[in-house]
């Protein structure tokens, strides 16, 4: 079974309740998911049937960027197999987390994303997701499961998994970004916003342009997800 640390940046929970309130609220919550719980934490439970599951929680931070990259840190330094990003907000069912997982343990660094409906971009013509899936098709890749991924170049962090090898890849380039934190250890900065080409690249943007070109990053194409309340097939994510 695969040793996976799963992240859940939760902000919102921790200023409506505070900081240590919010970390008790979310604990219980991940001992004891139901309905009401929050749609990360669900995930969270979906993915301990799958796996040995490390968890980590950050309801203080106030930066998404930082956030991010202490959850980076720790995925790394726990030595687990994968790194599993989940936001608060961001839900998928026990099937697809398990082709996530089955997508990402190669020996190959392996990045791969579900793909989810932006929040207020859905309509009746058409919907707008997280990642920006080429309309050529030049390779796909299909899994002793079945379950379908073509290459992407970015996405959306809502819904993220990698394994060891590509996060020691985006690491192995990054050393320029070392940075210490406010709690005195060194950390690097991988969602570090920036400018490229006079575009301003979000967190999840700029990991994502770092992300060195033998790293295989894909879409997960079979499966379902739910965004905000949004709920998308993913064999739809094509048309």
């Amino acid at each position: 079974m695969q040793t996976v640390m799963v992240t859940l940046p939760a902000y919102t929970v921790g200023k409506m309740l505070g900081i240590e309130a919010g970390m008790a609220e979310l604990q219980r919550q991940i001992q004891h998911p139901d309905a009401s719980s929050l749609p990360g934490v669900r995930t969270i439970a979906r993915l301990r049937r799958l796996a040995d599951l490390a968890v980590r929680i950050d309801t203080g931070g106030t930066h998404l960027c930082q956030v991010r990259a202490r959850h980076a840190h720790d995925a790394w330094a726990c030595g687990c197999d994968v790194w599993f990003s989940v936001d608060d907000d961001n839900e998928a069912t026990q099937s697809t987390l398990a082709s996530m997982l089955e997508a990402v343990d190669t020996p190959e660094p392996r990045i791969v994303l579900a793909p989810y409906i932006i929040r207020g971009e859905h309509t009746r013509t058409h919907i707008l997701v997280n990642v920006d899936l080429p309309r050529i098709v030049t390779t796909e890749r299909i899994l002793p499961s079945g379950a379908r991924l073509r290459p992407v170049t970015k996405g959306g962090f809502g819904l993220v998994a990698m394994n060891r090898s590509a996060l020691g890849a985006v690491r192995d380039v990054c050393g320029h970004l070392a940075y210490i934190d406010t709690d005195g250890v060194e950390r690097l900065a991988l969602f570090s916003p920036e400018i490229r080409d006079r575009l301003w690249l979000a967190d999840d943007f700029s990991f994502f342009a770092r992300v060195p070109s033998h790293v295989h990053v894909e879409a997960l194409l079979t499966g379902h997800t739910l965004h905000a309340g949004e709920g998308l097939d993913l064999s739809e994510v094509e048309r």
